[in-house]
């Protein structure tokens, strides 16, 4: 088994998507990528705990994972997919400063559903496709599975 700070051995492990994402806890919301075809596709987890910080309000009585951070896993998932494109202006640090490059910004959130919640315990598998690019705003589809069972799915527009 690979460690989680090793890439795995289709994708990108924490270390990764640490250099790859402006996010840090509580707020990286996916674990490792799975899958990827950059520029393309890309497949992630997020392992959903008892212990985050979102469940102390959301519910105590019958904890559920906010369609909003949801929603967070699915951009970031697709934000990988966009930066790690060979693109030079979506490269992940900027060569001149080896500062971390702009963050990428949701634009639009479209038909977004959501089929089932997402409560402690559940390993949320995030699916991100490049649909279309206009200059630096990507048009994507996404969607959440948790197992087999579909628990929300939609598009997104990111700025880059």
């Amino acid at each position: 088994m690979p460690n989680q700070q090793e890439a795995t051995p289709a994708g990108l492990g924490i270390q990764e998507l640490l250099q790859l994402l402006p996010h840090r806890y509580p707020m990286l919301m996916v674990d490792r990528i799975d899958s990827l075809e950059p520029g393309v596709f890309a497949e992630g987890i997020k392992c959903v705990t008892a212990n985050e910080p979102f469940f102390q309000g959301h519910f105590p009585e019958h904890p559920i994972m906010p369609g909003v951070l949801i929603v967070e896993s699915m951009a970031q998932v697709a934000g990988v997919m966009l930066r790690t494109r060979s693109r030079p202006d979506l490269a992940p640090v900027e060569p001149a400063t080896q500062q971390p490059a702009r963050p990428g910004v949701m634009a639009n959130i479209h038909r977004m559903r959501f089929r089932r919640p997402v409560v402690p315990g559940d390993q949320l598998r995030v699916r991100a496709t490049h649909l279309k690019s206009l200059g630096t705003i990507h048009h994507v589809k996404v969607e959440a599975r948790v197992g087999e069972a579909l628990v929300a799915d939609g598009e997104l527009m990111l700025g880059a």
